[in-house]
């Protein structure tokens, strides 16, 4: 298995679930009393962990929040937010683990678990943070503008403390699935091959579907 293209197509993939995920859990905003950024970031966590897991390099999850936030363009009506709330998600875990890939003199595999964990969840905490300021006081949105600090602080803190929770049940599950992924691709004959990139381009196919059909 080229370890170039399985990078790829695992970006594709991934990228592609990531996105579907967010169309799909946004639509909770219906349901009242549902933390719909812990779950969302929950869900995010998942996809990144994996994607790294099948390819550790600085880039590779800011690269998958990229593709992601792609879907989102095609959403009517656009909100800017939400694209910038993926994108700092993928922009921070990314930093974290490089950093922490940089000191260590390794690869995400040779990272303690224990560790893992806890870069995971202060990476949500610090996303949360970002997000937090840049809506208030960079993109100027007026939800966030008009609840004032309380709104801002709730969101930094209340929702990114379950968000952090979150993460370590996430981070777990994502290990195990990318440690089985990178595990039975070496194996990989040419139909299995071919199968995992047909899931990817599919999901890519039914992300875009996805976001088309939310225009009004």
């Amino acid at each position: 298995m080229d370890p170039k293209r399985l990078a790829i197509t695992s970006v594709l993939l991934f990228g592609s679930l990531w996105g579907l995920a967010e169309l799909g859990i946004d639509r909770l905003e219906l349901a009242d009393g549902i933390p719909r950024a812990p779950l969302l970031t929950a869900a995010a966590l998942f996809f990144l962990v994996v994607a790294r897991r099948v390819w550790d390099a600085p880039g590779s999850s800011l690269s998958l929040a990229v593709l992601a936030s792609a879907l989102k363009f095609v959403q009517s009506p656009f909100f800017g937010c939400k694209i910038a709330a993926v994108l700092i998600l993928g922009g921070v875990f990314d930093a974290a683990l490089s950093v922490a890939r940089g000191r260590e003199r390794g690869s995400l595999r040779s990272v303690r678990r224990a560790a893992l964990y806890g870069r995971t969840a202060l990476a949500t905490l610090a996303s949360f943070a970002a997000f937090g300021f840049t809506a208030r006081f960079v993109l100027l949105n007026p939800f966030w503008v008009a609840g004032g600090a309380a709104r801002m602080i709730e969101y930094q803190l209340f929702h990114g403390a379950i968000a952090a929770g979150l993460a370590i049940p996430a981070t777990y599950l994502a290990l195990r699935v990318g440690e089985r992924i990178t595990a039975a691709a070496r194996s990989w004959g040419g139909a299995r091959w071919l199968a995992y990139r047909a899931a990817a381009v599919a999901s890519g196919a039914a992300g875009v579907a996805a976001a088309l059909m939310t225009r009004g």
